[in-house]
C-alpha cells in the first residue's frame, strides 16, 4: 500500500532510534499496523492518523511516550490524533 511520502521518510528516520536488535520487527509491526488502519478507514494511502493509531496500540507503554516524542520531532502531528 502506498504511503504519504513525508510520513514514510519520518518512519524511516524514526527507525534509526530503535535498537538494532528489535528494529526490523518494530518497523514491520508499524508498517503492517499502519496499512491495516488505512484499509480499515477505506483509504488508498497510509496517512499520519494510521501511523499514530498504530503507535498507540502497538508500542509498549514503557517506551510509548518516547516514541511519540520522536515522531513529533520528525514532524508527525501526533497530538492531532491521540484522542481518537
Amino acid at each position: 500500500m502506498p504511503w504519504d511520502e513525508h510520513l514514510w521518510v519520518s518512519l524511516r528516520r524514526a527507525a534509526g532510534y530503535i535498537p538494532p536488535a528489535v528494529r526490523t520487527e518494530a518497523v514491520l509491526t508499524m508498517i503492517e499496523g499502519s496499512e491495516r488502519e488505512a484499509r480499515t478507514r477505506g483509504a488508498s494511502i497510509v496517512e499520519e492518523v494510521d501511523l499514530v493509531k498504530t503507535a498507540v496500540k502497538k508500542i509498549p507503554l514503557s517506551v510509548r511516550s518516547l516514541c511519540l516524542d520522536i515522531l513529533r520531532e520528525l514532524g508527525v502531528e501526533v497530538d492531532k490524533y491521540t484522542d481518537l
